[in-house]
C-alpha cells in the first residue's frame, strides 16, 4: 500500500482501538481485522520485536497512552510517529487482503 488515505488510517486505528475489547472478536464482521492484526504481531514479532512490536503490544494490547510507550522504550516523539504509520500500513495492507480496506 502507497500511501494510505485518512480513511483507511481512520479505519485501521478504530479497528486497533476496538480490538481488545470484549467480544469484538466474536463477530464475523471483525474476522479480517482479527487476522489482520494478528499477521502484524506475528510479522513484528520476528522483524522488528523492539520498536514495531512493542509499540502495538503496548499501545493498543495493553492499552498505555502513547506518552507511556514513548517513555518505557525511549524513543523520541518522530520515532514513534514514523514506527506507528508504518504499523498503521502493515496491518492496513493484511487488512486490505481480507477485504477490510
Amino acid at each position: 500500500m502507497e500511501d494510505m488515505t485518512q480513511e483507511q488510517r481512520k479505519k485501521t486505528k478504530e479497528a486497533l482501538s476496538r480490538c481488545g475489547q470484549k467480544n469484538w472478536v466474536y463477530g464475523p464482521c471483525n474476522w479480517g481485522w482479527k487476522r489482520a492484526i494478528q499477521l502484524a504481531e506475528e510479522y513484528y514479532r520476528e522483524a522488528d520485536p523492539g520498536l514495531r512490536g512493542s509499540i502495538l503490544q503496548l499501545r493498543y494490547m495493553e492499552r498505555r497512552r502513547r506518552e507511556e510507550v514513548m517513555d518505557k522504550l525511549n524513543i523520541s516523539y518522530s520515532t514513534y510517529q514514523k514506527a506507528h504509520d508504518d504499523l498503521l500500513s502493515t496491518i492496513a495492507v493484511f487488512a486490505a487482503h481480507y477485504g477490510e480496506l
